[in-house]
């Protein structure tokens, strides 16, 4: 029987995740895992979030679930102190590098990106995506091969920006059925870099909306299974300040679970799109 590529996909959208790399990094050799790594550049301002919840009573509940203040300092970045997601710790992404595991973009100023791009012409997001390369290479002097839109946020507008960089592929969609690899269309054209989606919500996603640990890790493997029978890539995601940092015990029993099954085998995203160009 072959083996179906799962990746491991972990976005950094802030410098309390960053500061929870180095422990990532030894839960993955633990596993020899090769993991993919999308690193948000530019101010961290995701405490500004806190104000989306306090202006809406009913998210109140999913607030308390994640924790919002469970780092301190640290998560009043944006509001109390000016932070660079990328600049907080270089050493956490020489680690990453240097471990082999495979390091992308993830925008440039996470925050704003999530509420601004949606409403941004190609033009000036192809912008953000430059300064957001320039940033990332200053710091890791890396190539870097994939880019993940924060938030999943996807335009047409955003497609087009994408075409007019080096990305060998893209993993901006999540797909809650077995979707594979593909190159999506605005309009009548049909994109040039490959997306490589994200499979199911993430272990912190899913506490948050109140899912209990026990029906976590049945829905990661129910999700494996569908995938496998497709023969297509599985894609799991998380982030440090969650995976790690509130639920490490569950993150690390499911990547033993991947680990231990033999219908699986790990890959880095830009692996599995060199695969799918071939395939296809």
């Amino acid at each position: 029987m072959s083996e179906t590529p799962v990746a491991i996909r972990i976005d950094v959208d802030s410098a309390r995740d960053i500061a929870l790399v180095p422990e990532l990094l030894d839960l993955f050799r633990l596993f020899d895992i090769k993991g993919t790594f999308f690193v948000a550049t530019g101010p961290d301002r995701l405490a500004l979030n806190l104000f989306k919840h306090v202006a809406n009573p009913r998210r109140y509940l999913k607030l308390i679930r994640s924790k919002p203040l469970r780092y301190r300092f640290q998560s009043l970045n944006g509001i109390l102190r000016n932070v660079r997601v990328e600049a907080a710790c270089p050493a956490a992404l020489l680690g990453i590098t240097e471990e082999g595991h495979e390091l992308g973009l993830h925008g440039y100023d996470h925050y704003a990106w999530m509420n601004e791009v949606p409403n941004l012409d190609e033009t000036t997001i192809k912008a953000l995506i430059s300064r957001g390369l320039k940033a990332l290479t200053a710091v890791s002097a890396s190539n870097i091969a994939g880019f993940a839109s924060p938030g999943f946020t996807v335009t047409s507008a955003l497609l087009r920006a994408i075409d007019s960089f080096d990305f060998s592929y893209s993993s901006d969609f999540k797909c809650s059925e077995p979707t594979s690899p593909f190159y999506p269309k605005t309009g009548a054209e049909t994109r040039h870099v490959l997306q490589v989606p994200v499979s199911m919500d993430s272990i912190g996603e899913l506490s948050a909306n109140g899912v209990p640990e026990d029906e976590i890790k049945v829905r990661v493997h129910e999700s494996a299974d569908r995938w496998h029978s497709k023969r297509l890539p599985f894609v799991l995601y998380g982030h440090p300040s969650s995976e790690v940092g509130c639920y490490a015990e569950l993150f690390s029993s499911v990547l033993q679970d991947l680990s231990d099954d033999t219908r699986f085998t790990f890959l880095t995203l830009a692996q599995i799109a060199r695969q799918w160009k071939v395939r296809v």
